[in-house]
């Protein structure tokens, strides 16, 4: 059995009686629906897209579980993973989605209130926003111009891999990465890529792969695959680090980011 095919199975037996996975958080659930989309039996892809519509609370937010993510990303990247399964911008749980998200920016177009996950948090919100064509807002572009100064401003090396991947995935993915934030990055992912692989950092590397993927940067992207199959795991799930229990998030993580589907 081949590695998507291992981790693939390893998600599928992984997912609790509830429909969820790990935590719970929509965040996580999501990512593992998306990642066996075309892949799962159909009980398993009805329990879980059961499972994120009753984590929507009336006010169209999904609800955390844990803090690893805010309202707004668990909120954001559920309605772009929906939106891979047919739900429509007329769907319930994806219209009042958007409105809350429309009613929860940031006076400075930011989402989000973690001031270190801004850039991660906003550009999600970004992606949902872009993925049901409203994308031509006026929200949209405060938010947009919001990223952008940001990551401009940002310096990378002094942030963990987490915060600056995303934004430039979610950038590129609504075409709005320019070639100046596309080069730092890419300076930025030959020393974090180097980093994780010699730290054993599985879910860091994922992560930097997703993102080279999507902006279509080979070199990279190349190392960081021929060393992901080594540390999978004999379940066929991948720990966050090398060597650890397997996990969920991190096993998604990894199966998106191979497939350039992050």
């Amino acid at each position: 059995m081949d590695l998507p095919a291992q981790a693939s199975e390893y998600l599928i037996n992984a997912q609790l009686p509830d429909g969820s996975w790990g935590s719970g958080d929509p965040f996580i659930c999501s990512r593992s629906l998306l990642a066996l989309r075309g892949y799962m039996p159909e009980d398993t892809m009805v329990k879980g897209l059961g499972y994120l519509e009753s984590m929507q609370e009336r006010d169209g937010h999904f609800r955390q579980k844990t803090r690893m993510y805010s309202d707004a990303s668990n909120t954001a990247y559920t309605m772009v993973v929906l939106n891979c399964f047919d739900y429509g911008k007329a769907s319930m749980p994806i219209s009042r989605g958007i409105l809350w998200l429309l009613e929860n920016q940031n006076e400075d177009g930011s989402w989000g209130t973690n001031a270190q996950k801004k850039a991660f948090t906003t550009t999600f919100c970004l992606r949902a926003l872009h993925s049901f064509y409203l994308s031509g807002i006026q929200r949209f572009a405060k938010g947009l111009g919001f990223a952008l100064d940001y990551m401009s401003d940002l310096a990378f090396e002094e942030e963990p891999v987490s915060h600056v991947y995303a934004p430039i995935l979610n950038l590129k993915r609504i075409g709005y990465l320019d070639d100046e934030l596309r080069e730092k990055f890419i300076d930025f992912a030959w020393i974090a890529a180097r980093d994780s692989i010699a730290g054993g950092h599985a879910a860091d590397a994922a992560s930097l792969l997703g993102a080279l993927k999507a902006i279509e940067e080979p070199d990279i992207s190349s190392v960081i695959e021929e060393w992901l199959p080594a540390v999978q795991n004999d379940d066929g799930g991948f720990g966050r680090e090398a060597g650890a229990q397997s996990d969920q998030a991190a096993t998604a993580l990894a199966l998106l980011a191979m497939s350039d589907r992050l």
